[in-house]
């Protein structure tokens, strides 16, 4: 089984994960993920990492709409929603610093994973 890589800091995690999710190659299949569980990020160690007892989940996913998302979880003993958007800004401020208005979807769900997803890329063109 593979270890989750550890970081001294949230930047340094962020440098190292972001460089990894935002490159084409790694983004991955919502449909995929749905019907294998091991697809899904948080079960596949190269999508996290970790930060002493912070646990960081990130993707890209592509819907079957060809919608692109940008999915970062967060995952801590005592982590509240507003703790995990502040590691958020911290985790994105080199790359994709946060923006009034910025609209971002917040989900917690029965593991405890704080998830903050927004679309990535702009809607797919139409004919």
């Amino acid at each position: 089984m593979l270890s989750i890589q550890e970081h001294a800091t949230v930047d340094e995690a962020s440098n190292d994960l972001l460089d990894f999710v935002l490159k084409p190659y790694n983004w991955l299949s919502l449909t995929r993920t749905s019907t294998d569980p091991a697809a899904w990020p948080g079960q596949n160690t190269l999508y996290q990492r970790r930060v002493g007892s912070l646990r960081i989940c990130a993707s890209v996913d592509v819907a079957a709409t060809l919608d692109v998302f940008l999915h970062i979880a967060f995952r801590a003993p005592g982590l509240t929603p507003v703790k995990a958007a502040d590691h958020l800004e911290s985790f994105l401020k080199r790359r994709l610093p946060l923006t009034p208005n910025s609209e971002w979807q917040v989900e917690v769900d029965e593991r405890r994973w704080i998830h903050f997803s927004r679309r990535y890329a702009g809607p797919p063109l139409k004919a």
